[in-house]
């Protein structure tokens, strides 16, 4: 089990204080006043007298954390194996140890942290002290029976736990194993818990001498590093003073040198400025910016002569005329060059408005012609559907006509072959029926239907009358060569389906 179970850690805290840069501050706590959490724990923080549980979320400058006046880290594990022992007595001098496991888990960490649960050991073994009849259950045994004295306390417990189960705040116990020990056993455990925390103390007391020592020599190698780097600092930062205040020097001499050898030629040179802008300014103002006046003043000084002169004037009386003209020339070439440019201008206004009616009135002819020929294509496609329509109704209509004379030669054939054979077996001979008048209704029998009624053309009633009488000539002759004898015929008449029909009739 944990040393701190279930509370890991507790804090209290004090009024926050504000915080942050000095135009935006607020009250806010110390990153270092909020205990970090594991995986498998909570933060519980108390606002007055509510506690709110906290995952981690929360930040220093959150509203909970700035009032609440502690936190709490509780340890949410599942089924965490807490030992309780405790004795009870025995037939004989010595007593039994009861070591009991309970495995609790942490169901409310408010509720907890309210009811201060710090010590669930003792929570626990006051709940085992309680179980009625516990002391008696290894009274009438003796100290080596253990195993007897553990099932009857499991059983008790069991039985117990099933009625009144561990209340402990916040934590839910469940009843584990059950270990009964022996005085001797009991010492021997003690013997061995006491000789592996001796054994635990003294490794922890190696590995912090072993840690101090590593630290110090650490400490010294780093000492004794930080020592050499600071003589090597020095020297270095000595070596670079000297070379700067030798550069210094240096160059103080060598500045020092040049600034009084510019002063004096500045000097020199600022006088001879001084007497040219006097002499400049004395012919400014004799002169000016006459040109006549400057040519004078050469005269004068004998620079040109006085035909030198006349020429001058002369050619200044020229230019002054060429610059008039030319002034003249420019504005009337100026005039002419804009009148031929806005000339251009329209000419070409007037040339794209041309080229885009012309453009237009193409598009407009190609869609029109466009438009004809799918009117054309189009009234080509239902004249050749047209065109196929009629040839396949002229060609349905052949067909029923073809079959319709086929199936109307089929009956006349069929009832002038009848007619035969009834004349030519006198089955008229006995009735009151004009075989004439049946020759003639097999003569007069439609070759087809009228067109009215959906047929074809009907056949003629002379071309049916004598294809009648041929096949009924026809007929006669093949009975008179194939009649047979007298008294054979009754014979062959019960068998004959056409004479059994004309009896039917009779």
């Amino acid at each position: 089990m944990a040393e701190k179970y279930p509370l890991v850690e507790q804090r209290e805290y004090g009024r926050p204080e504000k915080r942050g840069s000095i135009w935006r501050k607020r009250i806010t706590r110390a990153d270092e006043e909020l205990p970090r959490v594991a995986a498998h724990q909570v933060r519980v923080f108390r606002v007055g007298e509510e506690y709110v549980e906290d995952h981690g979320q929360l930040r220093a400058d959150d509203p909970v954390v700035v009032d609440a006046s502690s936190v709490t880290v509780v340890d949410r594990r599942i089924e965490v194996p807490v030992v309780v022992e405790t004795r009870i007595p025995s037939a004989e001098a010595g007593d039994f140890t009861v070591r009991a496991w309970f495995h609790c888990t942490v169901t409310d960490p408010c509720a907890v942290v309210r009811d201060g649960v710090t010590d669930v050991e003792a929570l626990l073994l006051a709940h085992l002290r309680e179980v009625p009849g516990l002391t008696e259950d290894g009274s009438d045994l003796p100290v080596v029976d253990t195993a007897a004295v553990r099932a009857r306390i499991d059983a008790r417990l069991t039985a117990y736990h099933e009625m009144r189960p561990s209340v402990v705040s916040g934590i839910r116990a469940r009843h584990g194993v059950i270990e009964v020990l022996t005085p001797e056993e009991m010492s021997a455990y003690v013997a061995e818990l006491e000789r592996t925390r001796r054994e635990r103390e003294r490794d922890r007391q190696r590995e912090e001498m072993e840690q101090q020592a590593a630290l110090d020599r650490a400490l010294r190698e780093a000492e004794l590093e930080l020592k050499r780097e600071e003589i090597r600092n020095l020297q270095a930062v000595r070596k670079e003073r000297n070379r700067q205040e030798e550069e210094t020097l240096r160059t103080g001499y060598e500045r020092g040198a040049g600034v009084e050898q510019q002063d004096y030629e500045l000097a020199i040179e600022r006088r001879r400025n001084r007497f040219t802008r006097d002499e400049i300014t004395d012919d400014l103002q004799l002169i000016g910016s006459d040109p006549l006046s400057a040519d004078f003043m050469a005269w004068r000084n004998g620079d040109i002569s006085a035909d030198e002169l006349s020429k001058r004037l002369h050619a200044a009386e020229e230019r002054r005329d060429t610059r008039q003209d030319d002034r003249l020339r420019l504005d009337r070439d100026y005039e002419f060059q804009r009148h031929g440019l806005d000339r251009d201008d329209r000419r070409w206004q007037i040339e794209r408005d041309d080229r885009r009616q012309e453009l237009t009135r193409k598009e407009e002819q190609d869609e029109t012609a466009a438009r004809r020929h799918e009117d054309a294509r189009r009234w080509d496609l239902e004249h050749e559907d047209r065109l196929r329509q009629r040839q396949e109704e002229r060609a349905d209509a052949k067909e029923l006509q073809r079959d319709q004379r086929e199936w109307a030669k089929e009956q006349l054939s069929v009832r002038a072959t009848l007619g035969k054979q009834a004349i030519d077996r006198g089955l008229f001979d006995s009735t009151m029926y004009d075989a004439g008048a049946f020759i003639n209704s097999v003569g007069d029998v439609a070759y087809n239907q009228s067109p009215s009624q959906g047929g074809g053309p009907e056949m003629p009633q002379a071309e049916l009358k004598g294809e009648v009488k041929g096949e009924l000539r026809r007929g006669s002759r093949r009975t008179a060569e194939t009649e047979p004898a007298a008294d054979d015929m009754d014979e062959a008449d019960d068998f004959d389906p056409a004479n059994q029909e004309g009896r039917l009739g009779n």
